[in-house]
């Protein structure tokens, strides 16, 4: 698949994990890569992704035959290495200019991966990239400067520094408003807030901030 500069603008990573949405769907001009045993997920979504990355092992039978049927590009790295799969793709993105990357398929399952793919989220976030963890029933996000996210009202909001600190937080649309606070990472002042309108408005001055809802 061609992609166009805009295009290259927005990426999916699709993992192993087994906490991922019942079903998923990608936009036309998004770049997607999955890693290794993730073509078991974009395969049961009738995804073609344009590249998958990994040592390949991990990935089944009949994900193998879905590549080479759909001419699928793929990047082999050795099984002895110093990043994930996940993060290999990651990096791809990151030096090809990506600025919004959705990750599915790293939660669930192994807590150390998921664990490491929360530092990956934070990665993204000190490169200044938009990311997001999308699983089953929840979303994980970042932010490091603005957000306005479409929600539910009654629905569950929380935020977890991922910096030391994050400053000048503020909301609009949560039970609990903020003001320019301080949420310290350790603490857990930002945890189970609720929406109250069909639109929050999340920013933050300085820092990372993690919100799952």
């Amino acid at each position: 698949m061609n992609h166009s500069e805009e295009g290259l603008c927005k990426a999916v990573i699709i993992g192993l994990g087994a906490d991922v949405p019942e079903n998923f769907s990608v936009s036309e001009h998004a770049l997607v890569i999955c890693a290794d045993g993730g073509m078991k997920w974009a395969k049961k979504w009738g995804i073609v992704p344009d590249f998958v990355f990994g040592d390949f092992d991990s990935i089944d039978d009949e994900s193998k035959k879905f590549v080479e049927t759909h001419r699928v590009k793929k990047y082999t790295f050795p099984v002895e290495k110093d990043k994930t799969d996940v993060e290999l793709a990651v990096d791809y993105c990151i030096a090809n200019g990506v600025s919004d990357v959705t990750l599915v398929g790293v939660w669930g399952g192994r807590i150390d991966h998921s664990l490491g793919n929360l530092e990956i989220l934070y990665k993204l976030g000190e490169c200044g990239i938009n990311g997001r963890i999308k699983t089953r029933e929840m979303t994980l996000e970042i932010i490091n400067k603005s957000i306005v996210l479409e929600l539910v009202k009654g629905m569950n909001v929380s935020l977890i520094a991922l910096t030391k600190e994050v400053t000048g937080v503020s909301t609009k649309g949560l039970y609990y408003p903020l003001q320019e606070a301080t949420i310290m990472k350790g603490t857990t002042l930002g945890i189970s807030n609720q929406a109250i309108s069909e639109s929050v408005k999340i920013t933050v001055n300085e820092g990372i901030l993690l919100v799952i809802y």
